[in-house]
């Protein structure tokens, strides 16, 4: 096949990716995996190996994130108390992860991947919980477990190539009580910052694809600006169940995959 139409379909991924990153806050990097692990191979294009498609992941995560933070800061519903918050344990977690995936099995990989998936699922489906309190703070009913389950959030999210966006905006929402369109502005910037740092770890031990990388940033640009003005358009209950719905479908096709080992 050509390499035109290789490069063409690696921006159109990039672009569907990066639409989600900016719909739902989350880094791209958790709808990549999928596609470069399924997809590719489908359409007839090379085949990458788990250990390979975390380093694409955290390459368009960058890059689409990094897209959805700018037009979300626009709106003015980055909470940036809340940040300060809850980014500590958050870039422990996807530091540490960037730089374990590389000594871990492929099987370990999808099976933490799974686990990611089912996690976020249960946080999504958690009653939503949002305070009055209008200055921006954020009290943690429960601080030990709200910063375990981002530190292992991220950590899994880490090993894979992306930061964890799709356990943090239900965290946030839950136990911050924040509201649901601002966990997903606040989140972009978290994500930007901790898949900087995957971003890094990646890159030392030659997990990113550089010969990609124009094509990914091409694709995110256009694919977050969409996501980030629909984003505004649809209720919090309906993006919720967007979320839902992506992580479930995933998680079926990881499930189907792990029972091929």
């Amino acid at each position: 096949m050509m390499p035109d139409v290789y490069y063409i379909t690696v921006i159109f991924i990039s672009l569907g990716a990066a639409f989600f990153s900016g719909l739902l806050g989350i880094g791209g990097g958790i709808i990549i995996f999928p596609a470069f692990l399924y997809l590719m191979p489908f359409l007839g294009f090379q085949t990458f190996t788990v250990n390979e498609i975390t380093g694409i992941a955290a390459a368009q995560s960058l890059a689409g994130v990094f897209f959805a933070f700018v037009n979300h800061r626009k709106f003015g519903t980055v909470n940036l108390k809340l940040i300060k918050t809850v980014l500590p344990a958050g870039v422990t977690g996807a530091l540490s992860g960037a730089v374990t995936a590389k000594y871990v099995s492929e099987l370990a990989l999808l099976l933490m991947y799974l686990f990611l998936l089912i996690i976020a699922s249960v946080l999504i489906l958690l009653p939503k919980a949002e305070c009055a309190n209008k200055d921006g703070g954020c009290t943690l009913d429960r601080p030990f477990i709200t910063n375990l389950l981002i530190f292992a959030g991220t950590f899994v999210s880490g090993a894979l190539g992306f930061a964890g966006a799709v356990t943090f905006i239900p965290i946030l929402n839950h136990f911050c009580k924040v509201p649901v369109k601002v966990a997903i502005s606040t989140t972009t910037l978290i994500v930007l910052i901790s898949t900087a740092l995957i971003f890094v770890g990646k890159a030392g031990v030659g997990l990113i694809p550089f010969d990609l990388l124009i094509f990914i940033i091409i694709g995110a640009v256009f694919g977050a600006t969409l996501g980030a003005k629909l984003n505004r358009m649809l209720s919090p209950g309906v993006l919720r169940m967007v979320l839902l719905g992506v992580v479930i479908t995933i998680g079926a096709r990881i499930f189907l995959t792990i029972l091929e080992y």
